[in-house]
């Protein structure tokens, strides 16, 4: 069945089911207005609509299909890639591959270090340029 039956709302509904909301969310994620339990009531009248059903069996279909790829998927194809980048006397390609395999793995995780300076206003000048906590806390605590 195509989308092409399905007014705007009607398809916005199926999106909105296919991406996990609960059918009275969906409803009036999808424009539909309604009060109480008005949108329970019509998210499972629309929910029965041959044509609705059929579009939200197309999307999950869809859905099925990209999660068919598995990590293991990927590492093999890198695998491939870095095979042939090894025949084509390439190495910075193959060393991009292995480390595409060793980030997908959890062998590598970019991380950055962040440090921080801990600067606190001084109420009088002064020469010094380090101060532990303890000796500013002396010169600089309130009475």
């Amino acid at each position: 069945m195509s989308k092409a039956k399905l007014n705007m709302r009607q398809e916005r509904f199926c999106l909105a089911l296919s991406e996990g909301l609960p059918q009275s969310r969906a409803y009036i994620e999808a424009g539909y207005t309604s009060r109480g339990n008005a949108a329970e009531v019509a998210a499972a009248r629309l929910f029965r609509n041959v044509q609705v059903q059929s579009r939200i069996a197309e999307l999950q279909a869809g859905a099925a299909r990209r999660s068919e790829i598995t990590v293991d998927d990927l590492v093999a194809e890198l695998e491939s890639m870095r095979k042939l980048a090894m025949a084509c006397k390439n190495p910075a390609a193959g060393v991009a591959a292995v480390m595409g395999k060793a980030k997908l793995l959890g062998l590598i995780v970019d991380r950055a270090e962040v440090t921080t300076t801990l600067r606190k206003p001084a109420r009088q000048a002064t020469d010094e340029t380090h101060m532990t906590l303890e000796e500013w806390q002396r010169r600089f605590a309130t009475n």
